[in-house]
């Protein structure tokens, strides 16, 4: 068993995905477990229709600006229990990180064009892909630390390396695609498959050369078959006892 030092009490994690793999759906299997749930959710994208088919419907609260998330980050923060009794929320996920990026940079160029009308709000530059940049790393430490699972779930986007290798990463601007995922612990690539018997969903948690994956805390095979928040918060627990996978 690992000193208090090295155990990890949360999951703190990305899954990145191609649109209709089911991102919202694993983040709704963390109202499954009486350890991760109560769920809180963070609607960017407005797709949580999904989430109505649990038997146990998790807090959903729409955000439309990053000034929404802040807000909603106080009174989170303000929730957390000062008598060491248990945190309201198990898990909270903002979904998608990558949407709410878009929404911040694009809340950025507004605030740039109205104190210089030779900028375009349309379009990014630079300083708005860096002030984006530091104001998303600062979202992802002070959720990240709340004292409950954290999730946050991305689109993937894939380009050609030098080698004209396809590679695949989570679907945010400039350097947060690579900076982002280096905050947190787990980082998963969804992916579906197809065989003789059917359909299943696969969360890679080793990175490749093709991929960003990883699991900083050695809980997880390489590949998850049909992964849930559940199985994988046995398995991290089972990693702080020191059992085998």
């Amino acid at each position: 068993m690992g000193t208090p030092e090295e155990v990890t009490p949360w999951l703190n994690m990305m899954v990145y995905s191609e649109p209709g793999v089911g991102k919202t759906h694993f983040v709704g299997t963390a109202n499954e477990h009486p350890m991760t749930e109560p769920l809180l959710v963070l609607d960017i994208d407005g797709g949580v229709s999904t989430l109505r088919k649990f038997a146990k419907k998790p807090d959903v609260k729409p955000i439309r600006s990053t000034d929404d998330l802040i807000k909603m980050y106080r009174d989170l923060y303000n929730a957390i229990p000062s008598d060491g009794s248990k945190y309201p929320y198990g898990t909270i996920a903002i979904d998608t990180f990558s949407e709410l990026q878009q929404l911040n940079l694009r809340n950025i160029m507004k605030q740039f064009a109205k104190i210089n009308d030779k900028i375009d709000a349309d379009v990014p530059d630079q300083r708005g892909y860096g002030k984006s940049g530091t104001q998303m790393r600062d979202i992802l430490r002070v959720f990240r630390d709340l004292p409950c699972n954290t999730i946050f779930s991305c689109h993937s986007k894939s380009d050609r390396d030098n080698n004209m290798r396809l590679v695949v990463y989570p679907a945010l601007v400039g350097q947060l695609r690579i900076q982002a995922p280096g905050f947190l612990d787990i980082v998963g690539y969804y992916r579906m498959e197809s065989d003789g018997d059917g359909v299943k969903r696969l969360m890679q948690f080793q990175g490749t050369e093709t991929a960003i994956a990883k699991d900083r805390l050695g809980a997880f095979d390489a590949v998850e078959v049909n992964p849930t928040i559940p199985m994988l918060w046995d398995k991290l627990q089972s990693a702080n006892k020191g059992e085998s996978k």
